[in-house]
């Protein structure tokens, strides 16, 4: 069973000291610069729940998986990202050097029926690392950084993770990142940025039969995918005043 292997064994057991010193010391480093240099303002922080999580949010710079850590007071150690496999995985050192700071989770990017690590590897593994002390994802929905104040069509992963999984979605819209860390800078400015989190959706709300098919279940995903995109985009007209 892939949780039962050793090259993944940081996922779903306890962590090397290591890496959970590293994790904490890069956490309080960010909530030091989100308080002194580029001052974070949450809204909504009763919305998060007491349970793990899947937190997806609009995705403008390279400081956003940092800000929605910050946003949760929830240290790197408590958070999940997929990484495509054949370039974080593939390659020991640098799978070693970025989980230093963060807990990267395989996923293969080829599109055709041979992949080489299955989409269920990658559910069992965040399932493990999900259930293990209450422990969560932050997802991008529209795949990549976009343009500030434009929703990119959401892909359909969000909601599939969260149907197979059993874990609510946990909306979030990040705003002042653009400004503070846009694209093509190395450095980041001074500005204020704020993080609204919006009610949690629950995946079994959008079940329709306590055993769904195959088609019913792409059917769940798809009306999940357009409420979350729905929900974030309207709160990101409300903030940019479109």
């Amino acid at each position: 069973m892939i949780e039962n292997n050793i090259n993944f064994s940081y996922l779903t057991d306890k962590q090397p000291f290591y890496f959970k010193f590293l994790k904490v010391v890069f956490f309080y480093y960010c909530k030091f610069v989100f308080y002194f240099y580029t001052p974070l303002r949450v809204y909504n922080k009763d919305y998060i729940p007491d349970s793990s999580f899947i937190l997806c949010s609009n995705h403008d710079s390279h400081m956003d998986v940092a800000i929605l850590s910050a946003s949760t007071n929830k240290s790197f150690n408590h958070f999940g990202m997929l990484a495509a496999k054949d370039y974080w995985f593939d390659n020991k050192y640098r799978r070693f050097f970025i989980n230093l700071i963060l807990n990267l989770i395989p996923i293969d990017r080829t599109i055709n029926e041979n992949k080489k690590f299955p989409i269920k590897d990658t559910l069992d593994l965040c399932k493990n690392f999900m259930n293990y002390h209450e422990r969560n994802l932050i997802l991008f929905p529209e795949g990549s950084r976009g343009v500030p104040g434009e929703i990119q069509p959401f892909k359909k992963g969000a909601a599939s993770f969260s149907l197979n999984l059993n874990k609510p979605i946990l909306p979030a819209v990040i705003h002042g990142t653009h400004i503070a860390w846009p694209k093509g800078k190395k450095f980041m400015r001074p500005v204020p940025i704020e993080v609204h989190i919006l009610k949690p959706i629950y995946p079994h709300t959008f079940l329709k039969n306590k055993n769904p098919d195959e088609n019913e279940m792409q059917e769940v995903i798809k009306n999940i995918t357009r409420y979350l995109e729905n929900k974030i985009n309207k709160k990101v007209q409300e903030i940019y005043g479109k």
